[in-house]
């Protein structure tokens, strides 16, 4: 199957999320993430007798990852959906800013428009709403957005190793750490079996099968070009979140999404639209 494909059902997977996470409104987020990433590890069993991932390169990933997937469960619970994902989508623009002023490589002209739309699309979105909680969901979305921009670029390293195995030493992290903070914070446990059932399928479908396709296909792409194929996560997202609960995000929050989609759009279009490659510079 075509890497575009696997990414892109990835995507599909990914983007049910939202509504999931929004059935469970008695579950603190920590919990959710927690207790979703010990599921995971069920699919992910057989990676644990494989070769293990360079300890050098498997420890990032566990740190990443936890940030990842921990804080945007947070974004989207303490706001909205829409918010909490998109801020996610930060990560192409973080990659190239670092890509700039780490790697000392010129930006493309598009790549530059992205990330001024992405930098006024954060702003926008922060003063989309007021509170505690708008403030602690959008610097959520925020670590995500940047975990997410460096947890793609480890992956990338480690595009020879097999999934099953990168991803049963990541969740397990997850639930090791995210479980006992909220266990220590005295945040309950789910104890329904309606919670339990979602979280088993935010876990093994949502989250599990996602990611391997995931890694998949982002063996056979561009960092950047990976996180630009999978935009029908945020896409998605919000949509099923309307229909499930009604949930609709501010205006300036809608417009912050739509800019950062926007910049996201012309980046990957430049290419057709006859845009030249800066020639890289070296250090």
């Amino acid at each position: 199957m075509p890497p575009t494909v696997l990414l892109a059902c990835a995507a599909a997977l990914w983007s049910t999320s939202g509504i999931i996470l929004k059935s469970l409104p008695a579950v603190h987020w920590l919990v959710v993430a927690g207790t979703r990433s010990l599921f995971s590890c069920l699919a992910f069993a057989p990676g644990v007798a494989q070769p293990r991932p360079p300890v050098r390169k498997l420890v990032p990933a566990m740190v990443l990852y936890i940030v990842v997937v921990g804080a945007l469960m947070g974004s989207m619970q303490l706001g909205t959906a829409a918010q909490g994902i998109w801020l996610q989508y930060i990560a192409p623009a973080v990659i190239a800013l670092w890509v700039s002023l780490v790697r000392r490589e010129r930006l493309r002209s598009v790549e530059v428009v992205a990330v001024v739309l992405v930098l006024i699309a954060v702003v926008l979105i922060a003063s989309g709403g007021r509170g505690p909680q708008h403030r602690g969901s959008v610097l959520l979305g925020i670590a995500s957005g940047f975990a997410y921009a460096f947890f793609i670029l480890v992956l990338k390293s480690l595009s020879e190793a097999s999934p099953a195995s990168i991803f049963v030493w990541t969740n397990l992290a997850t639930a090791l750490v995210l479980l006992p903070v909220a266990a220590a914070l005295r945040i309950s446990l789910p104890a329904a079996p309606r919670e339990l059932g979602l979280l088993a399928v935010m876990g093994i479908g949502q989250l599990a099968c996602a990611y391997y396709l995931f890694q998949r296909g982002l063996a056979g792409t561009r960092a950047i070009e990976a996180s630009l194929i999978v935009l029908l996560e945020p896409i998605l997202n919000p949509i099923w979140v309307y229909l499930g609960v009604g949930e609709v995000p501010s205006p300036r929050v809608i417009l912050g999404c739509g800019l950062i989609g926007s910049g996201l759009v012309i980046f990957a279009m430049g290419p057709y639209l006859g845009s030249r490659a800066v020639p890289r510079q070296t250090a």
